[in-house]
């Protein structure tokens, strides 16, 4: 064996005990949720060049014995090059795990060969085997050996973790490399028991709570499958900004909300799906929402009661409605449009605009045409906002002065339009400017809705009768 610049003997052998004393690796009962840190000794971590696969399980089975004060590491040596003869244990990504397991050894342990250019390993790889990874263990065992080698392979699989494993300076850092996969699986396995839980009695807590409906935001396929599995499932409303996942839903269940692809502040997610809940007529005025979402990364885990009529009922008719003459679809297209403005703007630079929704005729003595209509002159069926072939062309002339006039049925009437609804009294906190004020007061003088996008912070306002029905504030992700 020849070491990069040293013999054997001086190969680099990180994280010794401050002391200079040797100190056995920790010995994991049988069953322990074992740590893969915990196994790795403080001599085995070894940097070295090697000629032969041979010299390497012979390097590494030194370094194990060493750390474990066994006076012959051949038995481990030779465990390691039976195991090898039957089957190549390189597990790809540059990473191969040899194991060996014996009648009498003490738990288990782990010892780690690198090297940046690699080692001969016997096996034609897309790249360099640039480390390998020894597991020893009791034969008596099998069970957590098996186990140990697939929390291995979990750790190498993923890349970042598998770089910090490589890139580490000692022993006791590898070892925090080696246990993040797992604390993250942890969490995971957490995560999930809590969405299991959250689903399995949404509709008991919601009685005991007051609540008539149950809406519950989907993003993975995790939670999907947890509600797949319950029964009486049809009685869930979903909430989702992924295609994928609505597609899914919507074999399940009878209800299925849409929700931009935008992060948003969890207090917006419960107004903004209960609002399109509304729109589509899943919820009504005098519902009680039980709201279920994840507030972080993971499942579900934050359950939220909202009274719709204390919410929303000044905004709606007397049959329940957020409005007779504008289609739910095209309220939660513009919706969507204009969170996804506000959130990426257009060609990465800020966006702000107003939609106002409602009929151009009764809007017409409050409005001015600015500019030239983009859009006059196209067929209706051209200039419809429910065509999601007209998304970048609304972004392109987002970007004109001006309000977008919208008819309830989404055919866009006009862009670049200037609102003049003149000295109204709105409801609207101060530090709003003129863009904010106008869109709010046009509400106030005519039977319509709008919506303005900040161009500085990209909020998305909803207003309605001179108020703030909705404000979509931006959050750093669901």
């Amino acid at each position: 064996m020849v070491p990069k610049e040293r013999s054997r003997e001086t190969v680099v052998e990180r994280g010794t005990d401050r002391t200079g004393e040797k100190v056995p690796a920790a010995r994991p009962s049988p069953g322990d949720e074992t740590r893969l840190g915990s196994l790795l000794g403080t001599r085995s971590l070894l940097d070295l060049k090697v000629e032969s696969k041979e010299e390497l399980l012979r390097a590494l089975a030194e370094a194990v014995a060493r750390d474990r004060h066994l006076s012959d590491p051949g038995e481990i040596h030779r465990a390691a090059l039976e195991r090898e003869a039957v089957v190549n244990t390189y597990v790809g990504d540059g990473v191969a795990v040899p194991h060996a397991r014996l009648p009498h050894f003490d738990g288990f342990a782990i010892a780690i060969a690198r090297n940046p250019e690699g080692f001969p390993y016997g096996v034609e790889t897309p790249e360099p085997v640039r480390m390998v990874i020894l597991l020893v263990g009791n034969e008596a065992q099998q069970a957590e050996h098996v186990r140990l080698l697939g929390a291995i392979a979990d750790a190498v699989k993923d890349e970042e973790q598998r770089k910090a494993i490589f890139k580490a300076e000692d022993s006791q850092a590898v070892a925090r490399a080696l246990d993040a996969g797992a604390v993250s699986r942890a969490l995971h396995r957490r995560s999930r028991q809590l969405s299991r839980l959250l689903l399995s009695h949404a509709r008991k807590i919601a009685k005991e709570v007051g609540a008539t409906s149950v809406l519950v935001a989907i993003e993975n396929h995790e939670d999907l499958g947890i509600l797949k599995r319950l029964p009486r499932r049809e009685s869930f409303i979903v909430a989702t900004s992924s295609p994928v996942i609505a597609d899914g839903a919507e074999r399940l269940v009878e209800r299925v909300i849409r929700l931009p692809r935008v992060p948003l502040r969890r207090d917006t997610l419960v107004r903004l799906g209960t609002l399109m809940g509304i729109s589509s007529s899943f919820i009504s005025r005098n519902d009680v929402v039980a709201f279920l979402f994840r507030q972080g990364r993971g499942g579900l885990d934050t359950i939220t009661i909202l009274d719709v009529g204390k919410e929303f009922g000044r905004f709606l008719t007397s049959s329940g409605e957020i409005s007779q003459r504008v289609l739910s679809s095209v309220l939660e297209r513009v919706l969507i449009l204009a969170s996804e403005l506000g959130s990426e703007g257009r060609e990465g630079r800020p966006v702000g605009t107003i939609f106002v929704i409602g009929e151009p005729e009764e809007l017409a003595p409050y409005c001015q045409q600015l500019v030239i209509n983009p859009f006059r002159g196209y067929p209706e069926e051209e200039r419809n906002i429910l065509d999601p072939t007209l998304r970048e062309t609304i972004r392109e002339f987002s970007g004109i002065d001006g309000a977008f006039i919208i008819r309830g049925d989404g055919v866009i009437h006009s862009a670049g339009t200037y609102l003049r609804p003149g000295q109204v009294e709105v409801n609207l906190a101060g530090g709003y400017g003129t863009r904010h004020r106008s869109a709010c007061a046009i509400t106030a003088v005519v039977d319509c809705m709008s919506l303005a996008i900040s161009e500085s912070t990209g909020q998305v306002m909803l207003f309605k009768k001179g108020e703030v029905v909705l404000s979509l504030e931006k959050g750093a992700g669901r």
